[in-house]
Formats: C-alpha cells, sequence, structure tokens
C-alpha cells in the first residue's frame, strides 16, 4: 500500500501487523534530530566542545573518529577527563545537550507512538535515543499507559508489563515529567558490557525478534551507534530460523538497500526524509481507524462529497 503519491509502497503484511499490534518500532537519532538533536556525531563533537577538549591532540581518539568509532572516542575521552569519586563530565553533558526543550510540535514521535502498539492499544515502542521526546509527544496528547522504561529496567518481552517507552540504551533525566536518568550505553565499554560481557542487550533484542516484527527508523544501515546491535540481529537471523522479519524505514542511498539486505533486514526506501515522515503520519492515521480511513480514501479518489452515498441501492 502506498499511503502517499511519490512515497514507498509498505508491505501488505507489515501493515497488518502494525493493524494487529504485533509490530514494535526501534528508533534512532534520526527521529530527535528532526527537531533539531544531534546526531551521534554531533553529540560527540558538542561533548568535546562542552568540556573544552579536542580528540585532534589525542591519537586513539583521533582514530576513532576517523573510523566513525565515537563510542569509543568518547570512552577515551570519559577515561582521561573523570575524577575518581565524582560525577562524569561526559554524561552530565549529554544530559545538557538532549534536554528537551518546552513547547515544541513533536508530530513524528506522536505518529510513531500511534503506530507502535500492542494488540491492547497501548504505546510499546522501543528506542536507542536517550532524550525523552516520546515522553513529550506522548503527555501532550494525553497517551495513557505510555510508561517510561530506561536499561536493565525495561519489562521483559511478552510479559504483563511489556508496553510503554523502552529506553534500550538508557535515559536522561527529565524534571518536568518526573523521570530521573538511568545508566547510559554511551561508550565502548558499555557497549561491551550490554551486548557482549553481560549480553542482556543483546539478549532482550533476540527475544523481542522471536514475538515482534521490529521496524527500524532514524538507522543508517552502518549507523555506528547501532553497529553491535545490527549485528545481533544479523547473527541470530543465521542461528535461529524462527525469528520474525525485521524492516528498516530509510531515505535510499548509494547501496543502502545492499547494505540492509547483507544484514538480513528488509529495507523501505524513500526519496528523502520528509516523504518518510509524512508516510508515517498518514499510516498513523489509518492504523488508528482502519475502516474510517478507508472510506475517506475512497471518497477522496471518486470526488464524492463527504457525507454523500458512494453507491448502492437506494434506501
Amino acid at each position: 500500500m502506498r499511503f502517499l503519491e511519490g512515497g514507498a509502497d509498505i508491505p501488505d503484511e507489515l501493515i497488518r501487523a502494525v493493524t494487529d499490534g504485533t509490530t514494535i518500532f526501534l528508533c534512532g537519532a534520526g527521529v530527535s534530530m528532526r527537531v533539531d538533536l544531534p546526531s551521534f556525531k554531533r553529540l560527540t563533537e558538542q561533548i568535546y566542545d562542552k568540556l573544552v577538549e579536542s580528540y585532534t591532540n589525542e591519537f586513539a581518539e583521533l582514530h576513532a573518529f576517523q573510523r566513525e568509532e565515537y563510542d569509543r572516542a568518547l570512552r577515551s575521552l570519559e577515561k582521561r577527563t573523570h575524577r575518581p569519586g565524582t560525577p562524569s563530565r561526559v554524561r552530565t553533558a549529554v544530559g545538557e545537550l538532549l534536554k528537551a526543550a518546552s513547547g515544541i510540535a513533536l508530530p513524528d514521535h506522536l505518529a510513531l507512538l500511534q503506530l507502535s502498539r500492542d494488540a491492547d492499544g497501548r504505546p510499546r515502542i522501543l528506542t536507542t535515543n536517550f532524550d525523552t521526546l516520546f515522553e513529550r509527544a506522548a503527555d501532550a496528547a494525553g497517551l495513557r499507559d505510555a510508561r517510561s522504561h530506561a536499561g536493565k529496567s525495561i519489562p521483559k518481552p511478552g510479559g504483563p508489563g511489556d508496553y510503554g517507552i523502552l529506553h534500550l540504551h538508557g535515559r536522561i533525566r527529565d524534571p518536568t515529567l518526573g523521570l530521573v536518568e538511568s545508566d547510559l550505553i554511551l561508550t565502548s565499554a558499555d557497549f561491551g558490557d550490554a551486548y557482549l560481557r553481560d549480553g542482556w542487550a543483546s539478549q532482550y533484542i533476540e527475544d523481542r525478534m522471536r514475538l515482534n516484527t521490529l521496524v527500524l527508523v532514524g538507522y543508517a544501515a552502518e549507523d555506528p551507534a547501532l553497529r553491535l546491535l545490527l549485528e545481533t540481529l544479523d547473527a541470530d537471523r543465521e542461528r535461529f530460523r524462527d525469528l520474525k522479519e525485521v524492516y528498516a524505514i530509510e531515505r535510499q542511498k548509494d547501496g543502502s538497500a545492499s547494505m540492509w539486505k547483507a544484514k538480513g533486514i528488509k529495507p523501505i526506501e524513500f526519496t528523502d526524509y520528509d516523504a518518510i515522515y509524512a508516510t508515517l503520519g498518514e499510516w498513523s492515521r489509518y492504523a488508528l481507524q482502519p475502516a474510517a480511513y478507508g472510506r475517506a480514501r475512497i471518497t477522496s479518489i471518486l470526488g464524492v462529497p463527504p457525507g454523500a452515498p458512494t453507491g448502492g441501492a437506494s434506501p
């Protein structure tokens, strides 16, 4: 189905899965970049600026930047700027730089909340973003059951509490909404613990893939902040044939479709980001009221005035 002229076709099976409440959207920095929050690269640069530090003077950090391994650059920066017994200056800077502005419109976040719902209609959305923009969007729209969870406190997939806004990599504090900060998966050491040594994040993703169709939004195929997560998805796909489909909605670039497919992920590519989020907005209206949306669409195509009969015998 093509929700908007010039947009990409959304597979019928994915539309059904969303309508049935068996899909969960996994959202990255690209979603929040729509309201001027930074990419992981830009956030890393802003942290250096805020701490009045430079990666060009440290070979390990310069090398990490050149390889787009910003988590490794931040690990090195944190090690050399952190004084024992004091809060991490790097993590304090993250909280300050990602603080949500008051009163901003968040239509893209709201559309994703409306698309990513469970079978009972409750929001159930997964994000690697630290910001609280999904919580802000839910609060402004009066959405019930949009509880916020972060890090290891995320409810077990399939359990009775498996709904709400799920911050896989942690969440900053938001005093306005009464949310405290959690541990953040920010540096290479954090990623190594969550996905390799402890492995709780990789186990969570594997469990989630067994239960739900996963849709990635706001990521690139070679997203440095998502490296281990995507490798987990790829490895699990090879080992376990019962895993659900994984889709990625993204802007088309040279070779991008091939990169997604190589990871076992089905790409749904658009010409630009405005087309992506316009489609998500239209799709969310369909998902909330499929029958009413279908009637309105037929009326629009046929050019029938609102309220007029669309055909059939008279009473």
